[in-house]
């Protein structure tokens, strides 16, 4: 006689002791969110530097104030607009690490024409703008014309641009002329409403996001540069004009640089011949930490911002902390090696473009 077979009655795989199916699943389904999008780890790495500057470390009962915000804002702003440019370079398989320099050459231009040639204050800001896209054609020109590494490449003008802002400002500082209401496009402080205390610096970043992260996943540029960052004989197989791309993205990078370096110079009364120093390597891992891959391919521009979001959070909590400023370096160098390794470890079923 046939034995009637009974469903198996629910919770009995608990009781029994054994695994219940979705528990199996739950992290296949979680590195599934995290390979699917690069900026899933710069998110929840955002969210857990909240979490303990706001709530644990001694910084929580200063975090959360208004003024801090805005501070963390600022810096945020300032360095993501550079690490989201560097990000779409890094993405088409180049790096430069010109950036901080073209941001110190460029914020000095400014007040130097001005103070010293007495040029107004639009033509100064046009010049500055000018010599930043000629500096970063020069990279890319180099890098194209040569095949070069832009590593190489931009190493070396990044000590050539840092000793050109040494021999103009003759290594010390440049006063910043005061009033004028140019500066204030770049560096106005909002006196009321919802943004009250916050610098239109932060609405500068939340554009810088919005049009790069539209260029990068709805344009045919953004496909061209993911191509050429994936497989560059492939790419130009199939008609992508990497070069074109490639040039493009350079201008664009010390573009991003001198934007950072206005905004600074309506923010600060004097210019230092140190301004932007290793900036370059706080982009880079702002960048990193919002999933861009080291050998091109892979990235988002929202990656490269909350990147450096968290890095903002994490220079902001140690000084609320009473921490000394050194350790944000070893604190940035922790994460940089983090996210390599779990970009990694999740990069072996990411597809290759």
């Amino acid at each position: 006689m046939a034995v009637e077979e009974q469903a198996p009655t629910p919770g009995a795989d608990r009781e029994a002791g054994r695994p219940v199916r979705g528990a199996r699943g739950a992290w296949p389904i979680a590195r599934g969110l995290l390979i699917g999008r690069p900026e899933s780890g710069a998110l929840f790495g955002a969210a857990v530097m909240f979490v303990i500057f706001a709530f644990v470390a001694p910084s929580r009962d200063l975090f959360l104030t208004k003024n801090n915000l805005a501070g963390i804002a600022s810096i945020a702003a300032e360095l993501g607009i550079v690490a989201m440019a560097v990000t779409l370079l890094m993405i088409a398989g180049h790096f430069d690490l010109s950036v901080g320099s073209i941001l110190g050459l460029s914020s000095l231009l400014v007040p130097y024409l001005i103070v010293n040639y007495e040029f107004p204050s639009w033509l100064a800001l046009l010049v500055a703008v000018g010599v930043a896209a000629t500096l970063g054609l020069v990279n890319g020109v180099l890098v194209v014309g040569t095949r070069i590494p832009s590593f190489i490449v931009t190493l070396g003008t990044l000590l050539i641009w840092r000793g050109v802002v040494n021999g103009v400002s003759g290594g010390g500082v440049v006063s910043v002329p005061r009033g004028d209401p140019l500066f204030d496009l770049f560096a106005y402080r909002f006196q009321s409403g919802p943004l009250q205390g916050y610098q239109v610096s932060l609405l500068w970043y939340i554009g810088v996001a919005v049009v790069l992260s539209f260029v990068l996943l709805r344009t045919r540029f953004g496909n061209w540069t993911f191509a050429a960052g994936g497989n560059e004989r492939a790419a130009r197989s199939m008609g992508v004009p990497v070069d074109r791309v490639w040039l493009v993205l350079f201008v664009l990078t010390a573009l991003a640089a001198c934007l950072t370096g206005l905004i600074q110079v309506g923010r600060f009364s004097v210019v230092e011949a140190t301004r932007g120093q290793l900036y370059e390597l706080q982009a880079i891992a702002a960048a990193v930490i919002g999933g861009a891959r080291l050998n091109g391919g892979y990235g988002s521009v929202v990656g490269a911002a909350l990147g450096a979001l968290m890095i903002a959070m994490i220079r902001q909590g140690l000084v609320l902390s009473g921490i000394e400023s050194y350790w944000l370096n070893v604190a940035i160098g922790a994460l940089i090696i983090g996210a390599v390794i779990v970009n990694q470890v999740l990069g072996r079923s990411r597809p290759q473009i």
